[in-house]
């Protein structure tokens, strides 16, 4: 035993052990309780960063939607009249907000209309602080925190000009309470634990979640440590309560939106585990303490019977097996006894076993001796050199592959020699030349040469690359081998240099495949967002153009205008349409639509599109039709227009001064075809011949200067050539610079049935029984278009703004049919149909068909795995839409 080592009873070692397997199941215990008290702080912050950011969103909407009313009302017809009265009537019956006031100031601030007073009741006059930002920016402007002059109450103003011959003339305005953002908050989602304040540029507060009243006009504390767009902070809330919490700017107004969420709300969950987990651990110790007791006396009874067991052993005393209750400790005490008997046993085989291997020690030694003659001539033919070292550094064999490949004086095979002696033979006779310390660890040795690594390389003078291994023998000494490896770190290099020339091709091929994969997204999202955003309001322009149209009261000139309204609104979709599916154009997937038309008249509609751009630059603007020009003919109208419009705007964007001709002609073909022959000339800037080819190139124009000066993407000709070559035409130019240039397009059409014969547009069937249809929009022009449509067909129809107000209506009244905007303030159309798919029988077997301007492939396949059964992309027809309508409002009533 080591001087100073102190045993210890066995009673403490199986103590020791309890703990050790306690201690562990504990520290388990607690890391799991850690783990979750911070993933559930962690959730707790991330819910206040998420309200934050909606909470902004809903602001923001909120502040768009009163410009937006107010900009309507600022091209009014009766300010352009100085109708004040008017205006005053049209402002109040736009109010929908409880303590919103409109008014209406010229730019000294004199009031003309405040909904507030009575008309005619003396207004007072008011100068806003950003007034002067309006009236020299021409820009809208919402105001920080302000008490209002007449009511004395917390307030903002949100001001914009009404411009006339692009320069303001009067300041149109609406006070919106303070209490209201309070409100938006609440809507939000910003209730208890959470709290929240909206606060303007100079940290005012101007709403609160809870208590506005008091809190309005008061500094937010902590706002100077606010900084940037969003982040987290930790201080304390009015009330002097400590919080956690976030900010968010709006890019809008410039306000700071803050929520937070009280620290005693943080710290529950640890409080909640420390309650569950005290017991736990105590009841653990306990249990630990009893059963080591208990293990304990077991154990100590067995050692003190194992105890005499070994002593009578050692006296040499046979032994009988020990009963104890431990079953091992029986195991051990019947292994003694067998070794006691086996001891006996082999005391006299031993005896006779000293004989045998005197005799067997001869015999060997003449085996031995034959064996070392084989080893030497193994040595001497081996491919491999061998040195055998022995402790003292003595070389105790050396074979003649080794002298060859080492380059050692021939007496070196007899042995006798130091290690030492013939590494410097081998330094003096220049072997290790090339060598450097800093390369070679083995040149530093000094004293035990034999220390070098266990396997190492080094090159000769004459090339040669010699691999030296090195094994330690437990008597000291040691053995050491030398191989000619020369070869073999040729084809090394030669796969290393393979290996890395694949590599770099395979890293080339990822960053390609990461690039266009990163390209694809972005291009998809691009589509989505503009899909939908141009969509919407094209989707107001068209439908209410086809109302206009359905009016008998409308004039012939007004008829025109409304067709003409509907026609531009038709080209521009199609536009759109394969604008934001370019890829579908690239890969020749374009639907064509034939059907009968009049060249001339198509050809009128175009000009007539473009005739306001060109009557703004002053430029001649005519159209040539020859007399052999056949009057009907079958293809696409809407995409042969499309053509025609980029080739007229092209023209009329790239002439200065002059004018801008359209002529058609038409050759008869076998077969009743005819080529439709189309060429639009202009008196413009011209092309130069070498710049001729890459006009008709995706993103491609003449130079980027080009680009700079009349702006544009470069995708038109582009489109237009992929159309003309889709419909089996040819599109081309002719241009010199300075005089102008003429595109061209001939396309092969059949021939058209006369008008008169032409099949009128049937008309819908009777109604047989209208539907009881929801309709969930949040856009008040596409609840007017929609409504009009549907009942004028006959059809009952029910207007909700959001998808909350949908799942309401669902429940408490009966319906047919529900068409559901996607996109809406509040609850959107697929979260509301997922809700509505959950509700019982009749409701939620209800059929939902998105009414939405998001029409890419993958949006269709969301709305369909949200629970919805068709989709109506915006802008809608009105026959698709109907036709739509009926086909699942008849499904309906025949399940019924």
């Amino acid at each position: 035993m080591a001087p100073g080592f102190r045993a210890r009873p066995l009673r403490m070692h199986v103590t020791a052990l309890a703990l050790a397997l306690l201690v562990p199941a504990l520290l388990i215990i607690g890391l799991i309780a850690q783990r979750w008290v911070q993933a559930e702080q962690a959730r707790m912050e991330e819910r206040t960063a998420t309200l934050n950011a909606h909470a902004v969103e809903q602001i923001d909407r909120f502040l768009s939607g009163q410009v937006a009313m107010l900009q309507a009302l600022a091209t009014s017809p009766a300010l352009e009249a100085g109708d004040f009265a008017r205006f005053d009537r049209q402002a109040r019956e736009l109010l929908n907000l409880q303590g919103t006031n409109i008014v209406l100031r010229d730019l000294d601030g004199r009031q003309r209309v405040n909904t507030r007073l009575p008309w005619g009741a003396p207004l007072p006059g008011a100068v806003l602080p950003h007034d002067r930002a309006v009236r020299e920016t021409g820009l809208p402007a919402i105001s920080d925190f302000l008490t209002g002059t007449t009511t004395g109450k917390p307030l903002v103003v949100v001001t914009v000009p009404v411009l006339r011959e692009g320069a303001p003339a009067y300041l149109l305005n609406a006070s919106l309470p303070a209490a209201l953002f309070g409100e938006i908050l609440r809507q939000a989602g910003v209730t208890a634990p959470y709290s929240g304040s909206v606060t303007d540029r100079a940290g005012t507060i101007i709403g609160r979640s809870v208590d506005t009243e008091s809190a309005a006009g008061r500094p937010l504390p902590g706002f100077d440590a606010v900084t940037g767009t969003t982040g987290r902070w930790s201080g304390r809330n009015l009330s002097g309560i400590p919080v956690f919490g976030t900010h968010h700017r709006s890019g809008l107004s410039g306000w700071t939106v803050t929520i937070g969420i009280e620290q005693a709300a943080l710290r529950a969950p640890f409080v909640t585990s420390v309650l569950v987990l005290a017991p736990v651990i105590l009841g653990l110790g306990l249990i630990a303490l009893v059963a080591s007791l208990l293990v304990g006396r077991r154990i100590l009874l067995a050692k003190a019977l194992l105890s005499q067991a070994a002593d009578d052993l050692s006296r040499g005393i046979l032994l009988a097996s020990p009963v104890t209750p431990i079953r091992e400790v029986n195991e051990v005490g019947a292994v003694l006894a067998q070794t006691s008997a086996t001891l006996h046993r082999q005391a006299d085989a031993l005896r006779e076993s000293n004989a045998d291997l005197e005799a067997r020690i001869a015999a060997r030694t003449g085996e031995l001796v034959e064996k070392k003659a084989l080893l030497d001539a193994t040595l001497a033919n081996m491919d491999q050199g061998v040195l055998l070292i022995d402790a003292a550094g003595l070389v105790r064999l050396c074979n003649e592959r080794a002298i060859d490949l080492l380059g050692l004086p021939p007496g070196s095979r007899q042995g006798g020699r130091t290690l030492a002696d013939l590494v410097a033979w081998q330094r003096a006779s220049g072997e290790f030349g090339d060598a450097r310390p800093e390369r070679e660890t083995w040149l530093k040795l000094r004293g035990d040469l034999l220390g070098a690594p266990p396997v190492y390389e080094r090159t000769r003078p004459n090339g040669t690359v010699l691999e030296v291994r090195t094994v330690r023998l437990a008597e000291g000494g040691a053995i050491r081998t030398f191989s000619d490896v020369t070869e073999r770190k040729r084809r090394e290099l030669a796969v290393l240099e393979a290996n890395r020339v694949a590599e770099a091709a395979r890293c080339q091929a990822e960053a390609a495949q990461a690039q266009a994969e990163a390209a694809s997204a972005a291009k998809t999202e691009f589509l989505a967002t503009m899909s939908h955003e141009i969509r919407t309001p094209l989707n107001g322009v068209i439908g209410y153009a086809e109302l206009l149209l359905r009016d008998a009261t409308l004039s012939p000139a007004q008829g025109r205008s409304a067709g003409r309204i509907q026609e531009a609104g038709q080209a521009l979709l199609t536009v759109v349409n394969d604008v934001l599916d370019f890829s579908k154009i690239e890969a020749g997937q374009i639907d064509l639509d034939p059907q009968p038309f009049a060249p001339a008249a198509l050809a009128d509609t175009a000009v007539s599109i473009v005739r306001t751009a060109a009557d703004a630059k002053r430029l001649v603007l005519s159209v040539e039709a020859e007399a052999t020009l056949a009057p009907r003919l079958v293809g696409d109208p809407d995409r042969l227009r499309q053509v025609l419009l980029n080739l007229l705007n092209n023209a009329i964007k790239f002439t200065p001064a002059g004018g801008v001709s359209l002529r058609l002609a038409s050759t008869p073909l076998a077969g009743g075809r005819h080529v439709l022959q189309v060429a639009v000339s202009d008196t413009g800037i011209g092309i130069p011949a070498e710049r001729l080819g890459r006009l008709f190139q995706r993103f491609s124009q003449v130079d980027g200067s080009i680009q700079r000066r009349f702006g544009g993407t470069g995708l038109g000709l582009a489109i237009s050539r992929r159309l003309i070559e889709t419909m089996g035409g040819e599109i081309g130019v002719e241009s010199r610079p300075g005089r102008g240039s003429t595109f061209w397009f001939t396309v092969p059409l059949a021939d058209g049935p006369d008008e008169a014969t032409a099949r009128p547009r049937p008309e819908a069937p009777p109604l047989e029984r209208p539907a009881r249809i929801l309709l969930v929009e949040d856009s008040p022009i596409n609840q007017d278009i929609a409504r009009a449509i549907l009942e004028r067909r006959g059809h009952r129809v029910t207007v909700v703004g959001d998808g909350a107000e949908a799942i309401s209506a669902v429940q408490t009244n009966a319906h047919d049919l529900v068409l559901m905007d996607v996109q809406m303030p509040g609850m959107d159309g697929l979260t509301a149909t997922r809700h509505i798919r959950e509700l019982g029988a009749p409701a939620g077997r209800l059929p939902i068909v998105a009414l939405t301007a998001n029409v890419l492939p993958q949006q269709v396949a969301q709305f369909r795995a949200a629970g919805m059964d068709d989709h109506v992309g915006k802008p809608f027809r009105p026959d698709e839409l109907l036709a739509t309508v009926e086909r699942w409002s008849a499904a309906r009533a025949a399940a019924a």
